[in-house]
């Protein structure tokens, strides 16, 4: 019988839409419940900002927008309570998430199954899908309240 060992590593892909910051919150509630840290991630596929030619301290502008938006999710309070990592890279967002996941070594994954471009899903299939698919932890998937 395998031990089932408590989570301390729990990873929200957050990319600031209702359904993601919706899986942020049901995030807390389960890291409360076992003292786990909270690791959020913001993946941007910019090619201006992956393009090698874009200037470094346009990056560098962009990157502290995004902390910004990160900072106003949750109170210093709860950053602190659940010693909050906060991330932001260039990519393709499944692939950063499962990479981020092994690097870190995160013991779950909790996201919203809509992000911000409903089309993008139903024509490139869903981020949230591909990660269930191939993430090497277990992807909890978040639905808005009906």
């Amino acid at each position: 019988m395998t031990e089932i060992t408590p989570l301390q590593e729990i990873l929200v892909p957050v990319d600031f839409s209702e359904c993601s910051i919706h899986a942020l919150r049901f995030a807390q509630r389960v890291a409360a419940g076992s003292n786990s840290r909270l690791h959020l991630l913001y993946v941007d596929d910019d090619p201006i900002l992956m393009d090698a030619a874009t200037d470094q301290s346009f990056r560098d502008e962009h990157e502290d927008k995004m902390s910004m938006r990160f900072v106003n999710l949750m109170p210093v309070e709860d950053r602190e309570r659940f010693r909050t990592v906060m991330a932001i890279q260039l990519g393709t967002a499944y692939q950063m998430i499962e990479d981020y996941a092994r690097e870190k070594e995160i013991d779950m994954i909790v996201m919203g199954n809509v992000g911000r471009s409903a089309l993008a899903d139903a024509v490139l299939g869903s981020v949230t899908a591909h990660v269930i698919r191939h993430a090497d932890c277990p992807v909890l998937s978040v639905q808005l309240p009906r």
